[in-house]
């Protein structure tokens, strides 16, 4: 009986994914409200009833209306400074902007790549972090796009939220603007996948992305090269954990990421989509630790 409902589940999946690829939207919507699940699975299998939340109250935001080549799309934006988030890790920002402005001076004695170079000649305003969460790999939706900047002595993070599979163009001519104005990129992974992703979507689309992108650091590759054999893997997590000193409770795994958003885009409950906002946020934070760590130096042993 469990194999059964798993291989529907897995067929309506494959359908969805098929819909979206296509850019048929209305039928990708029509397999979701077809979907009979009248609530939230326990860990028993039994249904538990609630009541939804509103996103407004689960992400307090703005929908922005933005043009694109195909019209005005709307999506739903997002702005918190760290300080309205977690004041008591305002340290965090203050410790990426001193490391920032002597970055010059340490790279004497570091074995650093040309994009490292690159950034450690700029100010800590002039990075633009960026993370996205997606429906999964080539030919998927991109819902979400979160960026991170230092701005008057903190950390201010902006998410674009597509509410529904119409509004990701919104979210991406949303990020061409951004990404435009920024002097350096820096993600984790973005270069392999984030930034492919972008740019198949753009492409689909007809999203212009910047002509001449700005500089891009990856910090996968540069974990990589500094830590591999001091660490189990090179995974965000698995650093966040050696690196930054620190490990999350009850984050939402990414592997339940499209299915929570799937649920959204059907039921209109954000419940989960503030645990995937949560979960891209730290996401963001964890970078700026390791780019500090980077910067610096630092061995993992010494956490």
């Amino acid at each position: 009986m469990t194999m059964a409902i798993s291989e529907s589940r897995k067929k309506k999946l494959q359908m969805l994914l098929r819909s979206i690829s296509r850019g048929d939207l209305a039928e990708a919507q029509d397999i979701l409200r077809k979907e009979e699940r009248p609530g939230c699975l326990n860990g028993r299998g039994a249904h538990i009833s609630r009541e939804p939340i509103a996103l407004e109250d689960a992400c307090p935001g703005i929908e922005q209306t933005i043009s694109t080549h195909s019209g005005s799309v709307n999506y739903w934006g997002v702005r918190r400074s760290l300080s309205e988030i977690a004041p008591d890790t305002l340290g965090l920002a203050r410790q990426y902007a001193n490391v920032m402005r002597g970055a010059h001076q340490r790279l004497d004695e570091l074995e650093a790549s040309p994009a490292l170079c690159h950034l450690a000649n700029l100010s800590p305003e002039d990075l633009l972090f960026m993370d996205t969460e997606t429906c999964g790999f080539s030919g998927t939706v991109v819902f979400l796009i979160g960026l991170m900047f230092y701005e008057q002595d903190e950390f201010v993070f902006e998410q674009l939220l597509a509410r529904n599979y119409a509004e990701e163009a919104g979210i991406l001519q949303g990020f061409a603007e951004r990404l435009g104005r920024a002097a350096a990129l820096v993600s984790f992974n973005g270069k392999a996948f984030d930034m492919n992703m972008i740019r198949e979507r753009s492409a689909f689309h007809t999203v212009a992305l910047p002509e001449s992108e700005p500089p891009h650091l990856d910090l996968l590759h540069e974990s990589r090269r500094r830590w591999k054999s001091l660490v189990p893997n090179c995974r965000l997590q698995t650093l966040e954990a050696f690196i930054c000193g620190r490990r999350r409770a009850g984050d939402i795994p990414g592997h339940d990421i499209p299915d929570a958003y799937h649920e959204f885009v059907r039921t209109g409950d954000a419940r989960r989509i503030k645990e995937i906002h949560h979960h891209n946020l730290l996401d963001l934070l964890t970078m700026a630790e390791l780019l500090c760590a980077i910067l610096t130096g630092r061995d993992p042993s010494i956490k």
